[in-house]
C-alpha cells in the first residue's frame, strides 16, 4: 500500500509541475552556451627589489608587477574572441576577433601582442627574467621613449598561419604604430612579417622585420635626431633560434624541459641605430626547481656608444603549472655614455611571486 501511494505522489507531482517556460528554456540555452565556450583566466606577478649601484644610494621596494585578467571566447568553431584587462596599468591591453578557417589561414582584427621578435608574444608567465623580456625586445617593440607603447602591443590586422603540419610558421601584420588604445597619430601603418622554420620539432629558427612610420609622443635622450610630435621612420629586424630538450610540450611543472633561446636585433628611428642581443636559458635540475640565466646587450644608439649589458642568473621554483617563486641577481654594467643618462653600473636583486589560474 506504502508503495502503491508513494508511486501515485510521484506521479501526481510530475503531472502537477509547471511547464517550464520559453524564457527558462533560452536561460539554461544560453548557460550552457555561455559555459562551453567561455573561458576566463588570469595571473598576478609581484615581489621585491633591491637596486644597489655602485655609487650613490641603494633603494628597494615591495611591488606589483602585473595582474591580469584574460577571457576567451569560442563563438564558434571558427571565429574567436579574446579580452585582457592589466589592473595595475588600469589598461585593456588586448581585444580582437579571430576567423579560423584553417590552421594554415586565420585573420585577427584588433589590438594583440606585435610578432616582431620571437621573444615579444611570449607571455610574461613563461619568460625566464623577472624583468621580463630582453632590452632590445622592450625597446625595439615600443618601450622607448619616442613610441611611448611598453606594453608591445599594437591595432591592427594580423594574418598567420602554420604550414607543412607546424613546421614553417608565418605572420604578416599592418598596424597603426604607437601607443595602445589609440588612434593612428600619422595616417601611415606599420607592416610586420615574421617566419619561423621548425627543421626538426624541438628547434626552431625565427626571423622578423618592421617598417614604418612613428610619431614621437615625446623627446629622448637617446635619440637627440627626432623630436616630440616629429613623424619619422621606425624600422625592424630580428633573427634568432629557440632549442628545447624535449619535442613534446612543456607543463612548467611535471614536464620541463631545458630551453635556449636566442635573438639578434636592430632598428633605426629617424638618423639612429640600435643594436642588441640576448641569450636566455632554463635548466631543470631537481623537481619544480630551474636555473635560469641570461645575458643581455643592448646599444641603444650606436653613434654616441649608449651600450648597457645585463647579466643575470637565479633559481625559480615551480609550484603547480604555472605558479612559481623566483630569485635573481642582476649585474648591470653601462658605458659611460650610457651613465650619464642610466646613473653607474649597479646590482639588482629581485625575488618574485607568481599565481595563475
Amino acid at each position: 500500500m506504502a508503495v502503491i501511494l508513494l508511486t501515485a505522489s510521484t506521479l501526481w507531482a510530475k503531472t502537477t509541475r509547471p511547464p517550464e517556460t520559453t524564457e527558462e528554456n533560452d536561460l539554461k540555452y544560453w548557460t550552457k552556451a555561455v559555459a562551453s565556450r567561455v573561458k576566463v583566466t588570469g595571473y598576478a606577478q609581484a615581489g621585491y627589489t633591491a637596486t644597489i649601484p655602485e655609487e650613490g644610494k641603494s633603494t628597494n621596494t615591495f611591488d606589483m608587477k602585473r595582474a591580469v585578467l584574460m577571457v576567451a571566447a569560442n563563438i564558434t568553431p571558427e571565429f574567436y574572441a579574446f579580452f585582457m584587462h592589466e589592473f595595475k596599468t588600469k589598461d585593456m591591453q588586448e581585444y580582437y576577433l579571430e576567423y579560423r578557417p584553417s590552421k594554415e589561414f586565420r585573420i585577427r582584427f584588433g589590438q594583440s601582442k606585435i610578432e616582431y621578435s620571437m621573444e615579444n608574444p611570449i607571455s610574461p608567465t613563461v619568460l625566464e627574467s623577472i624583468g621580463p623580456m630582453s632590452q632590445g625586445v622592450g625597446w625595439l617593440c615600443g618601450g622607448d621613449p619616442l613610441t611611448g607603447n611598453p606594453s608591445g602591443r599594437d591595432m591592427g590586422l594580423m594574418i598567420y598561419g602554420d604550414l607543412i603540419k607546424g613546421k614553417i610558421h608565418y605572420v604578416l601584420e599592418a598596424v597603426n604604430g604607437g601607443t595602445i588604445n589609440t588612434s593612428d597619430r600619422d595616417n601611415k601603418k606599420n607592416l610586420i612579417a615574421k617566419l619561423e622554420i621548425k627543421p626538426v620539432p624541438n628547434f626552431k629558427l625565427s626571423a622578423s622585420g618592421q617598417l614604418g612610420y612613428c610619431t614621437a609622443v615625446t623627446n629622448s635622450l637617446y635619440n637627440t635626431s627626432v623630436v616630440e610630435g616629429q613623424t619619422y621612420k621606425q624600422n625592424r629586424y630580428a633573427a634568432g633560434f629557440e632549442w628545447k630538450s624535449k619535442a613534446t610540450g612543456n607543463d612548467y611543472h611535471k614536464n620541463r624541459c631545458v630551453t635556449l633561446r636566442s635573438e639578434i636585433l636592430g632598428g633605426k628611428d629617424g638618423d639612429c641605430n640600435s643594436f642588441g642581443i640576448y641569450a636566455a636559458t632554463s635548466i631543470p635540475v631537481y623537481k619544480g626547481l630551474d636555473i635560469v640565466a641570461m645575458a643581455d646587450y643592448m646599444n641603444y644608439n650606436t653613434d654616441n656608444g649608449l651600450k648597457k649589458t645585463n647579466l643575470m642568473a637565479g633559481l625559480q621554483y615551480w609550484i603547480f603549472k604555472k605558479c612559481r617563486l623566483q630569485a635573481q641577481y642582476t649585474y648591470s654594467l653601462r658605458s659611460d655614455a650610457m651613465k650619464a643618462i642610466q646613473g653607474n653600473n649597479q646590482s639588482i636583486i629581485q625575488t618574485q611571486i607568481q599565481v595563475a589560474f
